[in-house]
């Protein structure tokens, strides 16, 4: 079978014979052996005075993805969002960011060290643990992007002093800006070590991985003795043992939080069951990266870039009791983010009585800036597909063509074509317009060709209206097909429909 490894965010798939996207599992369980456990969850005061019995401990947003990362205005104005829905960590780790990544061993300049240090104090005032993710694997490489020699060549030698000591003087600048959690993140990078590692640790790359953990960990609890360190793993998802989470939990500290994305890498269904198994191959309980509403993936694989409104679903009512926490990556667009981040939120504080609509719901209005909710909502409901629902239709849509009300039909088509102007006039938040901007463009035109079809099928049949209108009906239809952001599928698929019948 012909292999071809594709990335979305901290994703690996295996693209098999036929285009079948599936994703790859890792060996059959094994014999389980556990480590000492810890005796304690390593959480942070503050975290402690936040919970209660029916919430997350950890209730986090991690910045995880690939993708122009957020600027330091958009991150401040995060913090905020977070601090009032009740989110109580920040993790640091855009994949963009050549200084956490592919520049791990370089020092911050002063004039990004003084806002890295400003973050990390906004995020403390608003009761938001920072943690930083630094990453000195090997990359894979991305789509139109490949693993060059300068990336392999500035990626960690294990059995280096001078690196270790490279990496123990970038941590020891972190923690002078005020960083008290370091995520060490190897996730997304190559399952190989470099040759004079070989000759130390020969194949068994967790065993190199597990060691440096340990060792980082030990360094910045002498600095600091509340100093946390969390992992990021190579093997990030599945519930079947392998190898390296058999090295994980024989080597890695126990206090350890070590991160997993659930059955998948991009999960559809997360629940307290499979929790309970990873659990169990993990030596402790996993810190949940959920790859929701995370998007980048829409713009690297499938050249179809999209927009998640709709809220967090499947996921178990009792997950927090069997897992250390939750973290959120969210779109590469801050605003947008907003609502889903803010249907997670309520699922975190509550995870027994979460409504997912009525959340949903909520979250639309919290965007600040929306003059006109009815407006919005109607955009939204049209951008609310997951990567899980490809072809669940607009309810509010469907209903309209199931009972082929061509009036109510004919004025929802004119909304969506003056949606865009509508907005532009009523919405304050510039931020907001300047990210679905593309998206509403389509929508608007998408409403116009709805009218179009409505024409066509009103014209009398065999008349040289009705061809005329069928022509320019199916050259519209194509040149939307064409475009690559993806909204409104289910007005395309009734215009297809439409023209099917001719």
């Amino acid at each position: 079978m012909k292999r071809t490894v594709i990335w979305a965010g901290v994703f690996a798939a295996v693209l098999g014979a036929g285009g079948v996207l599936y994703f790859s599992q890792p060996p059959e369980q094994q014999a389980v052996q556990h480590p000492k456990q810890a005796t304690a969850e390593p959480l942070q005061q503050q975290q402690k005075e936040q919970q209660t019995a029916e919430s997350f401990a950890i209730r986090g947003v991690i910045e995880g993805f690939y993708g122009a990362p957020w600027t330091h205005e958009q991150r401040l104005a995060m913090f905020e969002f977070m601090s009032r829905n009740l989110y109580n960590t920040y993790v640091y780790a855009p994949k963009d960011d050549p200084y956490q990544r592919v520049d791990w061993a370089l020092p911050y300049p002063e004039q990004q060290a003084g806002k890295m240090r400003e973050l990390i104090q906004k995020a403390e005032a608003g009761r938001l643990r920072f943690v930083y993710s630094i990453s000195p694997g090997i990359p894979l490489a991305l789509p139109n992007k490949p693993t060059t020699t300068e990336m392999y060549e500035k990626a960690i030698l294990f059995s280096s002093e001078e690196d270790r000591k490279r990496l123990s003087a970038k941590i020891a600048q972190l923690q002078e800006m005020g960083v008290k959690t370091l995520m060490l993140s190897f996730d997304d990078v190559q399952e190989e070590l470099k040759d004079k590692d070989k000759g130390i640790y020969g194949t068994n790359y967790a065993e190199a991985h597990m060691q440096l953990a340990n060792n980082l960990l030990a360094e910045g609890k002498k600095k600091d003795p509340g100093f946390e360190l969390w992992f990021a793993p190579t093997r990030y998802w599945g519930v079947k043992d392998d190898p390296y989470w058999q090295t994980l939990r024989e080597q890695l500290d126990p206090s350890i939080q070590v991160i997993w994305t659930g059955p998948e890498i991009l999960s559809k269904k997360i629940d307290s069951a499979d929790a309970d198994k990873v659990a169990q191959l993990l030596g402790r309980k996993p810190l949940i990266w959920d790859n929701y509403p995370v998007n980048d993936f829409t713009y690297a694989i499938a050249n179809e870039p999209q927009l998640f409104f709709g809220p967090l679903e499947a996921r178990s009512e009792d997950l927090h009791k069997h897992v250390s926490g939750l973290l959120a990556n969210p779109m590469v667009q801050p605003e947008s983010s907003k609502p889903a981040l803010y249907s997670i939120s309520k699922y975190l504080q509550s995870p027994a009585a979460y409504d997912p609509e009525k959340a949903y719901v909520e979250g639309l209005s919290q965007l600040q800036g929306v003059a006109d909710g009815g407006l919005f909502n109607k955009f939204a409901d049209y951008s609310r597909r997951s990567m899980f629902e490809e072809d669940v239709w607009n309810p509010k849509f469907k209903a309209l063509v199931d009972i082929e009300d061509e009036a109510r039909l004919k004025k929802e088509f004119e909304e969506l074509k003056g949606l865009r102007g509508a907005l532009m006039q009523s919405t304050t938040n510039k931020q907001l317009l300047k990210e679905i901007d593309p998206w509403l463009m389509k929508l608007s035109r998408e409403g116009e060709l709805g009218l179009l079809t409505l024409q066509m099928l009103a014209a009398a049949p065999g008349s040289a209206e009705r061809a005329k209108l069928t022509k320019q009906t199916q050259a519209e239809l194509n040149k939307l097909k064409g475009e690559p952001y993806k909204i409104g599928e289910e007005i395309l698929t009734f215009v297809d429909l439409s023209l099917q019948k001719q």
